[in-house]
């Protein structure tokens, strides 16, 4: 929706051969593979059993040496912040694997909270749950504040042409604006969803949080995301980038 029905933003054009990084699902994978016909892999092991003919899943780690015997022209993650150990090495992965030419592109949501007229301050759960996600996410050894860093590390593996787009995605009903209520009202869900999922590992056995003391902190989320006087949003990222062509021959 925030794409106005888009797959994608890099400006690809016909590409042959398409990976998707993370593929999770697998249906972004597929779907792009039923509109554009490309031959398209993905990494992971819980996609449907029926998939179009051009799409092919793999169990991968893709933090782990490729060995793929041909390049790609498009190259894609969705949803990867805090899934990344090095992200340079990644970067320079992904361009020595696409074709000249050929595009790589990163998306996720900011693992964050704002608002324009500081209402998100009085999140205070939510705000003391993104600070503790921060803090273990480190620990861990996945960042899940580096999705600001990607262009210029993009940039620094050697893309060329680099993009950043950033759109305002409400994280409940708040806004009056039809779409954004619309969007909102959607990612009200995801977060309710995704907030256990993304405290009860780290909390538990990274900062040593007991259950009791996890469910009281999400609790008191929950009441602040079906509060919409708290204006909240995060942003979503779209980093985009080129691997350089052939330089002519003289």
């Amino acid at each position: 929706m925030l794409l106005k029905g888009e797959l994608f933003q890099a400006p690809i054009k016909n590409p042959k051969r398409v990976l998707d990084l993370g593929t999770g699902t697998g249906l972004w994978a597929i779907e792009y593979a039923e509109q554009y016909k490309s031959r398209l892999r993905g990494d992971c092991a819980i996609q449907p059993s029926w998939v179009p003919p051009n799409c092919r899943f793999e169990i991968d780690d893709f933090e782990q040496p490729w060995s793929y015997s041909k390049p790609f022209d498009y190259i894609h993650g969705r949803e990867l912040e805090g899934s990344i150990r090095d992200h340079d090495l990644l970067f320079k992965r992904v361009l020595s694997n696409l074709n000249p030419n050929g595009w790589f592109e990163i998306a996720s949501f900011d693992v964050n909270t704002y608002s324009d007229d500081g209402t998100h301050l009085g999140a205070t759960n939510l705000l003391l749950s993104i600070k503790h996600m921060h803090e273990s996410a480190r620990m861990f050894g996945k960042d899940m504040t580096s999705s600001p860093s990607w262009k210029t590390r993009m940039e620094k593996a050697g893309f060329v042409n680099v993009k950043e787009d950033i759109y305002k995605l409400p994280q409940s009903p708040w806004p009056k604006d039809p779409k954004l209520k619309d969007l909102g009202r959607y990612h009200q869900l995801n977060m309710l969803e995704a907030m256990p999922i993304y405290t009860y590992a780290l909390f538990s056995r990274v900062l040593g949080w007991t259950r009791s003391e996890i469910e009281g902190l999400l609790a008191g989320i929950r009441m602040e995301l079906r509060d919409t006087s708290h204006h909240l949003y995060t942003k979503l990222r779209v980093v985009y980038g080129q691997k350089p062509g052939e330089p002519m021959s003289a």
